[in-house]
């Protein structure tokens, strides 16, 4: 049977408005059209949505992209100028729009109005709204919209729609969901008005049906209008799925598909807009599929859709008509492609860490240029194209220590022409991340570690396990160059008693061992996800931290998933130092040094993880000094315990780098 076969439902095609697309996946709105007008922000888009151009999609979508300065946009960057078809702004689009029709699929942007959410930007005006009020949180006055402002708004939607047209975009994606403009209106939560555009639904849904009314004669049939939603706010008081399918069936005469996604921006992780670890993947399907039920028009669904596998099930089951990736498009640019060509199981899986996301923009704006990173992908965002486009001499080369960063190096390094022996000591490869072969939560950090092993076994790479290094190995396989991946280990504290405490990784590797009331000393990243872990099974959990705040090493967004998640299931408290640890409690000391002690079946620690430096460097010293010749890299733990995505990113580096 052909590979494809299992896809057949994912891979067809489907017409949509007067356009025919190759297959069902759509690569949804990212990056910000405005980019354009950013180093290098600009570099960083042409990269991105040069990877998905190249990747089988059946429509590559750039993201958010204001249709007008003064009151759409949430950030002070350099506008577009929607009335002038020339210039950097329309050349820079429009080669983007070419380099996605080049690749097959079609081309579209989102255009976008904040409204009552804008930031107010300096010497800009009060935002508008569908409602006046003063915003609590920075007592700035949103404006309520009249007509005339209605007009307006109008107006520069279609003018952006009518630049895109010209630009040569296939269509546009109208944004009426994630709370802006035009699904303010729509939510009775942010629509208190009391003439015809406030009240009943009909009466909310008026302005933005004349939006994409006034866009669709001024683009003719032939262009796209997708338009997104929030299939639910997630909100007190909030727009729900029946509302907001009764508002895509007034839509539906000018529009030519519809992209359900859930949430509100200002409240993205536990709204659900950008979903966590901790949510199910494809979590917008079953909106979707009440939405598909009220239209004669397909629908899209967007939210933790990663796997190949969910994807076609959700579209054989009839749950949604095409599926969109976001962040799982820039883990796997080549999602479409890898399907088409019979290796779906060498996808790339997006495992919804945040690092690509840190927050809102707006409150990043003095380092926009070292927010963007992928965990999983170490081609995303890099732009150090000479390195990438040398093509080097075959080397042999040695990598010592089969973990994340040790693999990723082997893979590397054998796909750039290397001839590549890998040695690790213990009897498999995955190093310190082999501990998600038994959390609850770690599901995709597993598949992404056992995706690397499956690329180190399927290259003509030497595996050596059990194996320890020996100065032997540079003689006998003539070693060129060795890359020194010997990771880390747990870090003792000082605390006596520390014998009677497990450590954080002991729980995974010994799990019938765990009792069932735990302290955990040390609320850093690793403490709250092991007491999540074990609180999700039926464990009582209380986390005691030194510092006022408990994973402050996590990404921004993780932590507030982390969090509530930890609110549900667990205890922390902060502001206590441990002295001493007994067989069955603890002694802490709070700010004040008040003694407290607390009692516990057992006892974990998770003071954090020592880079074996100095060992890596002993190492290397020692291989510089048995052959001069042999150029040495330490890459991942070995230089500073980090996370997952340094790892990856020096093991990607070194690879490229042996030359």
């Amino acid at each position: 049977m052909d590979k494809t076969d299992n896809y057949k439902n994912l891979l067809a095609p489907i017409k949509i408005g007067t356009h025919i697309y190759r297959n069902r996946i759509l690569a949804a709105p990212i990056y910000c059209g405005v980019f354009v007008n950013i180093p290098p922000l600009r570099d960083m888009l042409f990269h991105e949505i040069g990877a998905r151009a190249r990747g089988d999609f059946a429509q590559v979508t750039i993201g958010e992209t204001p249709v007008d300065y003064e009151f759409a946009s949430r950030e002070p960057f350099p506008p577009i100028d929607f009335s002038k078809y020339a210039g950097r702004s329309f050349e820079d689009l429009s080669a983007l729009a070419l380099m996605i029709q080049t690749g097959g699929a079609k081309a579209l942007i989102e255009l976008s109005h904040c409204g009552e959410s804008m930031t107010k930007l300096p010497n800009n005006p009060d935002p508008i709204g569908p409602t006046g009020f003063v915003r609590e949180e920075d007592g700035v006055r949103v404006k309520e919209m009249d007509r005339n402002d209605m007009e307006t708004v109008t107006e520069h939607f279609v003018r952006a729609a009518a630049f895109m047209k010209a630009a040569g975009f296939d269509g546009v994606l109208v944004h009426a969901g994630h709370g802006w403009l035009l699904h303010q209106f729509l939510s009775a939560r942010t629509n208190r008005r009391t003439d015809e555009y406030g009240g009943s639904l009909e009466n909310r849904a008026k302005f933005p049906v004349e939006v994409l009314k006034a866009i669709r004669n001024a683009v003719g049939e032939d262009f796209i209008l997708e338009m997104r939603v929030s299939g639910d706010e997630k909100m007190p008081e909030g727009m729900g799925v029946p509302e907001t399918a009764a508002f895509c069936k007034m839509a539906e005469p000018y529009i030519d598909f519809i992209h359900v996604s859930v949430g509100v921006y200002r409240d993205p992780v536990l709204s659900g807009e950008f979903s966590s670890m901790y949510q199910a993947h494809g979590l917008n399907a079953e909106d979707a599929a009440l939405i598909k039920k009220q239209v004669g028009i397909p629908v899209a669904a967007v939210g933790g859709i990663a796997d190949p596998v969910l994807a076609e099930k959700l579209i054989s089951e009839g749950k949604c008509d095409l599926v969109a990736l976001a962040r799982p498009a820039t883990a796997e640019p080549s999602f479409a492609k890898k399907i088409i060509e019979g290796n779906a199981d060498d996808i790339t899986k997006c495992i919804r860490c945040f690092k690509c996301f840190p927050g809102e923009l707006e409150e990043n704006l003095d380092k926009l240029d070292k927010l963007f990173g992928c965990t999983v992908n170490p081609e995303a965002f890099f732009y150090d194209k000479e390195l990438l486009g040398k093509r080097p001499d075959s080397k042999s080369v040695l990598v010592i220590g089969g973990g994340v960063a040790g693999m990723q190096a082997a893979i590397t390094a054998h796909d750039r022409g290397h001839r590549v022996i890998l040695i690790e000591k213990s009897s498999a490869l995955g190093g310190l991340v082999n501990f998600t072969n038994t959390d609850v939560y770690k599901t995709d950090l597993r598949d992404f570690k056992n995706l690397l092993i499956r690329r180190v076994e399927r290259r003509n790479i030497e595996i050596l396990l059990n194996t320890a290094f020996s100065f032997d190995m540079i003689r006998e396989y003539k070693i060129n160059a060795a890359v020194i991946a010997i990771g880390s280990v747990p870090l003792i504290p000082n605390i006596r008693g520390i014998r009677n405490a497990l450590h954080a990784l002991d729980v995974y590797s010994a799990p019938d061992f765990i009792r069932q009331r735990i302290i955990i000393i040390g609320g850093g990243l690793v403490g709250c996800e092991t007491g999540i872990n074990l609180a999700k099974q039926g464990k009582e959990v209380l986390i005691i931290e030194m510092q006022d705040e408990v994973a402050s090493d996590s990404y921004p967004m993780h932590r507030i998933a982390l969090l509530n998640e930890m609110d549900g299931l667990l205890v922390y408290k902060t502001g206590l130092k441990c002295t001493e640890i007994y067989s069955g409690s603890i002694e802490a000391e709070d700010k004040d040094g008040i003694a407290v002690k607390m009692s516990a079946d057992q006892i974990i620690f998770a003071l954090g993880m020592r880079g074996l430096t100095g060992e890596a460097e002993k190492l290397a010293e020692d291989i510089r000094g048995a052959n001069e010749r042999v150029s040495v890299y330490k890459i991942g733990d070995c230089n500073n315990a980090r996370k997952v995505y340094e790892a990856v990113r020096e093991g990607f580096t070194a690879g490229l780098s042996i030359h």
